[in-house]
């Protein structure tokens, strides 16, 4: 992956944190059902208890009333009856009131659940008895439903908003960062061609005043008739240098500089052409 791309910059920070926020989320999003129904079962059983008071301060005539709205046949409606202790079954919970034993039970129909609350009572005889209350759970299933829903959209909402904010931020870094790296590498590679130019012009500068210089005192040799094979000679050694010199730079896979002059450094062109070799 190249870090001089934006893109794969912004990538980079992004991907940890939106999958972190999607672990979040989740994790959320199970706190809270988890919570709503802690919530729906508490609900119900504050609302069994308060008909359970409700009926048994009005129990002595069932023609109350105050008590015929819970035994109406209608299947959506709250309806009781008093059981025998020993008629009862056993339930899955079971918690004390502040006066009598409380129960309580989920119990599904073809249609619906039922949320069965039961509570010990004393009858007009003075025997112990339950009071059964069956309560349908249709319209309370459809508000925490609703409840859930809404805080699994607030919180998708909410990262949304998290991962577009990341994203913008995150892009805008990468791309001052990209332009940054650029600029540095723009820096190196001019300071690269500084430091070869300077070594070139080091290098070559000797070699290349040997050869004028021979090549005068060649031509003036020439017209007196004298020996110039010494001369071609030195000529010839020098531009092997100049050769090799060029070799050494076509070559350079690494470098090393050294001082030249007035703090200004220059490529090392045998030093490196050196430890290539070795």
């Amino acid at each position: 992956m190249s870090y001089r791309r934006p893109v794969n910059l912004m990538l980079l920070y992004t991907v940890p944190f939106v999958s972190m926020l999607m672990v979040l989320i989740i994790l959320l999003s199970i706190w809270s059902i988890h919570k709503h129904k802690e919530e729906q079962i508490t609900e119900l059983i504050e609302t069994g208890r308060a008909i359970s008071s409700h009926i048994t301060a009005n129990i002595k005539n069932a023609e109350n009333p105050l008590i015929s709205p819970f035994i109406v046949s209608d299947k959506s409606a709250i309806t009781f009856k008093i059981l025998n202790l020993k008629d009862t079954e056993s339930l899955d919970n079971q918690s004390s009131g502040a006066d009598s034993v409380e129960r309580y039970s989920i119990r599904k129909t073809d249609s619906s659940r039922l949320f069965q609350y039961q509570r010990v009572i004393k009858t007009s005889d003075g025997r112990d008895s339950i009071l059964s209350i069956q309560i349908p759970m249709t319209l309370s299933d459809s508000i925490h439903k609703k409840k859930i829903y809404r805080d699994i959209f607030s919180f998708l909402a909410i990262g949304l908003l998290s991962v577009a904010f990341v994203f913008y931020t995150s892009w805008r870094l990468s791309k001052r960062i990209s332009s940054g790296i650029d600029r540095e590498l723009e820096e190196t590679r001019l300071k690269a061609l500084i430091e070869l130019a300077g070594a070139t012009a080091h290098e070559m500068r000797q070699p290349l005043a040997v050869v004028i210089g021979f090549s005068d005192l060649l031509k003036d040799r020439i017209k007196n008739s004298e020996d110039v094979e010494e001369d071609l000679k030195i000529i010839k050694e020098q531009c092997l240098r100049m050769d090799d010199i060029i070799k050494k730079m076509l070559n350079i896979t690494h470098y090393k500089t050294i001082e030249y002059t007035d703090g200004v450094r220059i490529i090392d062109l045998h030093g490196q052409h050196l430890k290539r070799r070795n």
